[in-house]
């Protein structure tokens, strides 16, 4: 079972990981990163609500799950 984070910590996460990146990247590759920067499990939908919630705001969606920091 996942460890609930504190408010936050996914949000940097995925902000740090599209940030370092030069490409647009996959659900399975954002929520790998934020697996290893975390350092256990999180779950799959609490990546893909973040960056659902904060589209078009913060991520932008270059096709069918795949994504990265809006004005990038």
């Amino acid at each position: 079972m996942a460890t609930r984070q504190p408010p936050g910590v996914i949000r940097d996460a995925i902000i740090r990981y599209l940030a370092h990146i030069k490409y647009d990247a996959s659900m399975t590759e954002i929520h790998t990163a934020v697996c290893e920067e975390v350092g256990n499990d999180v779950p799959r939908s609490s990546v893909r609500s973040y960056l659902n919630l904060n589209t078009p705001r913060v991520f932008m969606r270059t096709s069918r799950g795949r994504y990265r920091l809006a004005g990038k």
